[in-house]
């Protein structure tokens, strides 16, 4: 199950296998019902979605494995609300881990991200993915924060710098700039952020509100007019806005991501000016 995407919950008539004609074979999430930020992040084409339908006393009474797919905004009296359509359904015994989820629209968080299977990658393509990209997905803390500066690098970021591991404690792992973008960047294996990393994260803020930042006793750099971020890199499943202060923005951005850049660059031609546009618009 662990391909599945999304978890979609409801004690609604006619879901999942009866939305039909009438319905188009779609359906829709109201904004309240959505959960895990899901609402703010850039959606696929389609997602593998485990559907599960309840009755009304809140009894689990069937579920399927299948396609959502066509995700766009569609108010419903009113209310914001996604809507998608619902295909290849295949009922299944739904497995015990989700069995507890409430109605609404989940991510499903023993998903981890699979960067060796991306359907729009042509398959000449795959060969040239470096063995670690796999890895990212079960490795330790600090082989991710090893994987993350290789992969940074890869995209063809050179104006990038990891700072010293003795006593990184509270600091960011690294920093890059690329064209007029300046990143504060640090890989974490902790799945509450802001809880875990708050006080960090103000700091890295104090940092880049700064006209220079300091490499090393030898190295620095001005980044006066350049746009600011701070990526807190993870394992998540989409990029979240986390805070913005004085037009510095923290995000995660999950490693996949960034692994779906370096694909798009196999396939594409893009000058340094578009490559920092594409990270800028993460």
């Amino acid at each position: 199950m662990q391909d599945a995407k999304y978890i979609m919950v409801t004690n609604w008539d006619l879901h999942w296998d009866k939305l039909g004609p009438k319905w188009n074979n779609s359906t829709l999430f109201t904004l309240p019902i959505i959960k895990d930020g899901i609402e703010k992040s850039n959606f696929p084409e389609k997602a593998v979605t485990l559907f599960i339908k309840r009755s009304k006393s809140n009894e689990l009474e069937k579920s399927w494995l299948g396609i959502s797919k066509n995700f766009r905004q569609d108010p419903n009296k009113g209310n914001p609300a996604i809507r998608f359509e619902v295909s290849d359904l295949k009922e299944i015994d739904c497995p015990e881990e989700y069995k507890a989820y409430t109605n609404g629209w989940h991510l499903n968080k023993q998903c981890l991200p699979s960067p060796a299977i991306i359907d729009s990658i042509p398959e000449q393509h795959i060969n040239t993915r470096p063995l670690f990209f796999t890895a990212m997905a079960s490795c330790d803390w600090e082989q991710f924060e090893e994987y993350t500066f290789l992969l940074l690098r890869l995209l063809g970021i050179h104006e990038l710098h990891r700072f010293p591991q003795t006593d990184n404690r509270g600091k960011a792992d690294g920093f890059f700039k690329l064209g007029s973008l300046s990143v504060l960047y640090d890989a974490t294996l902790e799945p509450n952020i802001e809880s875990v990393k708050g006080v960090q994260l103000e700091n890295f803020i104090h940092q880049l509100k700064s006209d220079n930042i300091k490499i090393n006793e030898k190295l620095g750099y001005t980044i006066k007019d350049n746009d600011r971020q701070v990526w807190i890199i993870t394992r998540g499943h989409i990029v979240r806005s986390l805070r913005i202060h004085d037009q510095i923005e923290v995000k995660e951005i999950p490693y996949a991501k960034l692994i779906e850049i370096y694909d798009k660059r196999l396939q594409e031609e893009w000058t340094i000016l578009q490559l920092s546009r594409q990270l800028k618009d993460l």
